[in-house]
């Protein structure tokens, strides 16, 4: 059998701190160094995590539209290997037998719900995360929420995951004059389009059928030759946030731009993101143990890790 592939992607993770300057009347940004980004995550960890049987850390993590469960698997020199995980009713699973196809139902205690999961790595000395994409897997806001639930709604900390770009496009646009047209397209459950979104009546609503998949695209279009942002260099903030609160069902983000006296070009930042694909097993994706998610995971970033640097310096 061949081997099972899965894309891991790669983000730097940082802690804002935001300092208010009351004489000027203004707020200005410092970041955590990375030392101190791990003491966080180790005060989480001894104050704010469940101590399983096994010796792994787990902590239930809400968002704005979900629970997760991040357990840590494995810490020590600097690095911790995790996962998280999505529970899932068992009414819409079963067990099947591959040889004869007969099927039955999954049998659970009634506290018990069935977890849909993938890993994740972080190396605190240099800040880098990787996370291994897996179709419908838990987001990876989820790990942005671990860090930013240790803090009050009274303190000034921010976590924030960026996408890694391979190339100095977000330098290249942040020189542009104009950026002048944002399109970004978000995958979402064709009842969640429908219903929440679109808004019709029940019976308009009952007369849909076969909807394979559904999108919805945001544009954002400025007057003509104006620039959207007051200052090119928000483009990436909003890109981190967009990123944050929808990870993998971000289909689409593309960014029109130019400088005077030139045309305008369209940019799709997603296709600049920093993503490798690693070999898992073969080919029998339940038999594979957490210990081979761990090596592959870190293979890939070792491997990766000094042209990584080198983005993110």
């Amino acid at each position: 059998m061949s081997n099972i592939k899965r894309k891991v992607s790669f983000y730097r993770l940082s802690i804002t701190k935001y300092v208010e300057n009351h004489a000027q009347r203004k707020t200005t940004k410092e970041y955590l160094s990375n030392e101190d980004i791990e003491k966080v995550f180790e005060n989480i960890m001894k104050n704010c995590m469940y101590e399983l049987n096994d010796n792994h850390y787990a902590k239930e993590v809400r968002t704005s539209s979900n629970k997760y469960i991040i357990e840590t698997i494995n810490y020590n020199n600097h690095m911790v290997f995790a996962k998280i995980g999505m529970q899932n009713d068992s009414n819409t699973v079963a067990l099947r037998d591959q040889n004869t196809l007969e099927s039955e139902k999954v049998q659970m205690r009634e506290s018990q719900l069935l977890e849909l999961y993938t890993y994740f790595l972080i190396d605190f000395k240099t800040g880098i995360l990787a996370y291994i994409g897996i179709n419908g897997a838990p987001k990876i806001s989820a790990i942005q929420s671990l860090f930013n639930s240790y803090y009050t709604d009274t303190d000034k900390y921010e976590a924030i995951i960026c996408t890694i770009m391979t190339r100095d496009v977000l330098k290249t646009l942040t020189k542009k004059g104009t950026i002048s047209k944002i399109q970004l397209s978000v995958a979402v459950p064709s009842d969640g389009m429908i219903s929440e979104v679109l808004g019709p009546s029940q019976s308009v609503y009952d007369e849909l059928w076969n909807i394979k998949t559904s999108t919805i695209t945001y544009k954002i279009v400025a007057p003509r030759n104006r620039n959207i942002f007051s200052s090119s260099d928000k483009l990436g903030e909003l890109m981190d946030k967009v990123k944050a609160i929808y990870g993998d069902k971000l289909k689409e983000f593309r960014v029109n731009a130019k400088d005077g006296g030139e045309d305008t070009q369209t940019y799709d930042l997603l296709e600049y993101n920093f993503t490798k694909t690693v070999s898992l097993g073969d080919g029998d994706y339940s038999k594979l143990s957490e210990e081979e998610f761990k090596s592959a995971l870190t293979a890939i970033y070792e491997s990766n890790k000094e042209e990584l640097l080198e983005y993110i310096r």
